[in-house]
């Protein structure tokens, strides 16, 4: 009995100890003005740490919170891309149909494209200028004016941009006879109880929502350096590329639906959302493209999922083993903290710490 006692201290002890260097590791960042923003952790589908530290709002004040809402960016992609699967498991689409199937008038070069090659940036589609979000645009409009080909006639190679998953949230929008931010309430949203996450609609007022922070440092500068307000852009036109905020808490949600598969089946995830489509490894993303992440097998000791986002101060990271047990999500409205590192420096911890009592 009293060597139980004793183990059982040592992993009590063992896994404060670790929940207490995650922390370090991000207060030491804040202290540096590296961090501003929200962090979760998680060890075998248990949270681990939950930090929050920073302004919300500079202005006033406004304390970052697990409540706060912030945009996720790129990050929304991975929910465009569940989105589309579960339109595939309902044989709604094919991933081999081509997109001129559902968007008829699209350029000639265009027509040939595929929905696989939206999801996993093989499109050969242009990225688009700055303007494309200076003035607000609904789907239609956008791919009227943005959709055209990078090298018409040419085997399309990894090109990572927002394009591609624009035209698959009109895809979705036609397939499901549905606004992108109606589906992803009535198909993701809901089911999980995610209550602090939308798409955004400049013409709202969304309660708790961020504002965002730049100077473009990205973890190489300090506290001292002057940071400016995001410029006013329609982040609304980001649709299915972009345009998603959440919270932490929120995505764990999100993390825990895949895992039990309450929103794709297993054979779903394991074919697509899990396992590399393309044989090249993405240096820039640093893994395989899956449907929705990157597959990461060179970095930790077990392959891990990946997805990032960034806009403006707006920056997203969530590290993940392919078995949705353990990882790490960090959410930011500044982008003076170079998430890359911290993740990683987080999730070795998180691969320290003991297995939790069940």
């Amino acid at each position: 009995m009293k060597q139980l006692i004793l183990l059982a201290f040592f992993l009590i002890s063992h896994i404060t100890y670790s929940q207490g260097k995650i922390e370090s590791i991000i207060d030491a960042e804040y202290e540096a003005g590296r961090f501003n923003g929200a962090l979760l952790a998680i060890k075998d589908g248990r949270v681990v740490s939950k930090i929050n530290k920073g302004s919300a709002n500079m202005q006033f004040a406004v304390p970052i919170t697990g409540q706060t809402r912030i945009p996720i960016a790129s990050m929304t992609k991975t929910f465009t891309a569940v989105l589309a699967l579960q339109m595939y498991e309902k044989s709604l689409l094919k991933l081999e149909d081509r997109i001129s199937t559902y968007l008829p008038d699209l350029p000639p070069d265009c027509q040939n494209i595929t929905i696989l090659d939206l999801l996993t940036h093989h499109s050969g589609l242009k990225n688009e200028p700055l303007q494309a979000y200076t003035s607000q645009a609904s789907t239609e409009d956008y791919l009227k004016k943005y959709v055209t080909r990078k090298d018409a006639g040419t085997v399309s190679s990894f090109n990572y941009n927002n394009v591609d998953y624009i035209v698959l949230s009109r895809i979705l929008e036609i397939v499901s006879q549905r606004p992108f931010a109606e589906l992803l309430r009535s198909n993701i949203l809901e089911p999980l109880r995610m209550g602090n996450t939308g798409v955004i609609v400049e013409s709202e007022v969304i309660p708790n929502l961020a504002y965002g922070y730049h100077n473009y440092t990205f973890g190489s500068g300090s506290k001292k350096d002057t940071l400016y307000n995001d410029p006013l852009i329609y982040l609304s036109n980001y649709t299915g590329a972009g345009a998603v905020y959440s919270t932490t808490d929120d995505l764990y949600r999100f993390v825990q639906g895949l895992k039990t598969n309450k929103l794709l089946s297993a054979k779903t995830t394991a074919s697509f959302l899990t396992k590399p489509q393309t044989g090249a490894f993405i240096e820039y993303a640093r893994g395989y493209p899956t449907i929705g992440f990157y597959l990461n097998n060179k970095t930790f000791s077990k392959p891990v999922l990946e997805r990032r986002g960034s806009i403006n101060g707006f920056n997203s990271l969530l590290l993940m083993d392919n078995e949705f047990k353990n990882g790490v999500i960090i959410l930011t409205n500044t982008d003076t903290g170079d998430l890359e590192k911290m993740g990683d420096h987080v999730f070795r911890e998180i691969e320290l710490l003991r297995p939790t009592d069940r």
